[in-house]
């Protein structure tokens, strides 16, 4: 294997391949939270057929591991423990051992997860545990470098750098996309100051946020913009309810520093089902949208 690592599944892929050396189990995956969402990095199966079924069933351990809040969480026998044995994934998989390391940041907050499953009790010795527990630091401590790199510093949403991410990850996703700027904020950065811009900015993610489901993707795109992307909801009728959602939350007053604010915003839409257009285009055309929204009210 190459020495290069040159992003976060690089990194996963060599944690793997010392792994599956080290501990002589038949399955390893690795997890991560993204956003709201759990998903695999990596896994390796050591025999054949691969895993059976979806890889995702396998969250279901993992998302263990992030509930138990303890170094190790270990399960002799999946079948016979009550926090597995009624699990889907474990009556397809049959009688196997657990055993799963979380990966914290620096924070304590759990990031994600290092697994394995295997078809004899997992044993692990003072040395073993202690390597795998080190494994499990380093690794957070690159999924923090990558969160910091694809996180917005001031509203905690993701930033432009995360949407390339997107790009290379679309396949098999419908989105919809929506382009919202912020109505003349240049005015409330110049009569109150940017501390107070940066405030504001902060409650508006904020009701952004509360206006989505968990499962949407939030990004500041620039200074005062913000674009959303919808996975799976491509029916214009309910995106033009989302946005008329999101321009009534923004309309609503904002008190900062003891002061009322109001302020509008101007939303642009891309939503084309079944055309098989690529995310970058569509946020493209939703900005485009909303550019000629905000000329025309200008016009009014």
């Amino acid at each position: 294997m190459s020495s290069s690592i040159r992003s976060l599944e690089d990194a996963a892929d060599h944690i793997i391949d010392t792994l599956k050396h080290f501990l002589c189990v038949d399955t390893l995956f690795i997890t991560t939270i993204d956003g709201q969402r759990s998903r695999i990095i990596r896994a390796f199966n050591r025999h054949e057929p691969p895993i059976q079924g979806s890889p995702q069933l396998l969250l279901s351990y993992s998302n263990l591991v992030i509930t138990h809040r303890e170094s190790f969480l270990y399960i002799p026998n999946i079948l016979d423990d009550h926090r597995t044995a009624l699990l889907t994934s474990t009556q397809q998989l049959g009688a196997l051992s657990f055993i799963g390391v979380p990966i914290s940041s620096d924070d304590k907050q759990v990031i994600g997860t290092i697994c394995a499953l295997h078809a004899d009790p997992i044993q692990l010795d003072e040395k073993q545990s202690a390597f795998l527990e080190s494994l499990a630091s380093f690794f957070g401590y690159i999924l923090a470098l990558e969160n910091a790199s694809v996180t917005d510093s001031l509203t905690g949403l993701y930033n432009r750098r995360y949407l390339s991410h997107l790009y290379d990850k679309q396949s098999d996703k419908l989105f919809s996309v929506m382009f919202i700027d912020i109505d003349d904020f240049k005015e409330v950065n110049d009569s109150y100051g940017h501390d107070f811009g940066d405030i504001l900015l902060l409650q508006i993610a904020a009701r952004l946020k509360h206006s989505v489901r968990k499962s949407d993707i939030l990004v500041r795109y620039g200074g005062d913009e913000f674009v959303i992307c919808f996975e799976h909801l491509v029916d214009n009728q309910d995106i033009e309810i989302v946005a008329g959602k999101i321009k009534d939350s923004i309309n609503d007053p904002f008190s900062i520093n003891g002061r009322n604010i109001r302020i509008s915003a101007s939303i642009g839409i891309s939503s084309s089902p079944g055309t098989g257009q690529n995310l970058k285009n569509m946020i493209s055309d939703a900005d485009q949208a909303m550019y000629g929204i905000k000329q025309h009210e200008k016009n009014l």
